[in-house]
């Protein structure tokens, strides 16, 4: 799970990691569809102690099988599809210390977490509060030195390459390319008016 590029789907919550979401119900046992996050899908049940929620409470997954996007699973104690419907969708972490050092040119994106951020020139013009997935891709939450007009004291930079070309964790920083950020982020907010004055 450790990424030495900026592909995969890891969010992060204090010293809790995402490694894996709950899916739909599977048959009438009360087995479901999980999908890891794990960068070999299988390390997901290997680990001793899988949390409901970050921090939250202990689970026993057990194999039953493959889906198209994952596996089928069935954890103990849930054994009718009524009980499973509520689980659906359900984010499933583990605590830092389970996970195995990252190699010299690897990090974990929980490493990203109390970063420095800086602009292309060097300056300084945050930090990394969190990092976030929503189902797409990648996000990394900013808290910025100085709010930026219409968009407040917080960014969500996805993580490209293109946006995010230096991660140094040795260093302490991250390097953003923030002013091509913010201009799709002005560009995205023209459409939207546009569109609404259309709309009117």
């Amino acid at each position: 799970m450790a990424q030495n590029g900026n592909d995969g789907q890891t969010g992060v919550e204090g010293d809790w990691v995402l490694v894996g979401a709950l899916g739909a119900p599977h048959g009438v046992r009360g087995d479901m569809r999980l999908k890891s996050f794990t960068q070999n899908p299988t390390a997901i049940f290997k680990f001793a102690d899988l949390r409901l929620g970050a921090d939250g409470r202990a689970l026993s997954l057990t194999k039953k099988g493959k889906s198209k996007d994952g596996f089928i699973v069935h954890m103990d104690g849930v054994d009718t599809p009524e009980a499973v419907t509520g689980l659906s969708g359900r984010q499933l972490y583990v605590h830092r210390n389970l996970l195995p050092d990252a190699a010299e040119d690897e990090f974990y994106l929980a490493d990203l977490v109390g970063l420095e951020a800086r602009d292309e020139q060097g300056a300084k013009i945050g930090a990394v509060n969190a990092v976030e997935n929503f189902g797409s891709e990648d996000l990394i939450e900013l808290i910025l030195d100085e709010p930026v007009k219409g968009l407040g004291r917080f960014a969500f930079i996805p993580f490209r390459k293109a946006l995010v070309p230096t991660v140094d964790i040795k260093g302490g920083f991250i390097t953003v390319a923030f002013q091509q950020w913010q201009e799709t982020q002005v560009g995205k907010q023209a459409e939207s008016q546009m569109e609404q004055g259309d709309s009117a």
